[in-house]
């Protein structure tokens, strides 16, 4: 693949993960409401989010969901462990990660994620990643 001299690139190291045995590729997110008049203050600010390309969405912790004030969009059919219902409310926020341009996804909240959040493959698609297992490193580009 070719890049363009304007295309950004970032280095991630690994993130020590809960319970993990091995550090996982893992980055910082910030979520905000696509329609906010308050100066687009996000309602997750800093929060580390595992990579998961099982994931057809981005999951939050439920904790966020009364701060966020989204308003559900159509229910999406999911199959997780999370899950007992087989439609889930997905609500649109827009997610940033470092410096990248904020995407608008599908998000769900999660009661199975406390302290952390999952990346993904609807925002994973927008970058090109290369993960570096050897020296534990994700390589992003936009």
């Amino acid at each position: 693949m070719i890049y363009s001299r304007t295309s950004k690139m970032s280095e991630h190291n690994y993130s020590a993960w809960w319970g993990s045995p091995e550090p996982c590729p893992a980055l910082y997110i910030a979520a905000t409401a696509p329609v906010n008049e308050e100066a687009k203050e996000p309602f997750v600010k800093d929060l580390i989010a595992a990579l998961d390309t099982g994931a057809p969405l981005t999951a939050l912790p439920t904790k966020y969901k009364q701060k966020a004030k989204l308003h559900p969009a159509a229910p999406v059919k999911i199959k997780w462990a999370g899950y007992p219902e087989e439609r889930v409310p997905a609500f649109l926020a827009e997610v940033s990660v470092d410096e990248y341009a904020p995407r608008l996804v599908q998000i769900i909240f999660s009661d199975r994620l406390d302290q952390y959040a999952l990346i993904g493959r609807n925002l994973m698609r927008h970058w090109h990643m290369i993960l570096k297992g050897p020296e534990q490193i994700l390589e992003i580009r936009e």
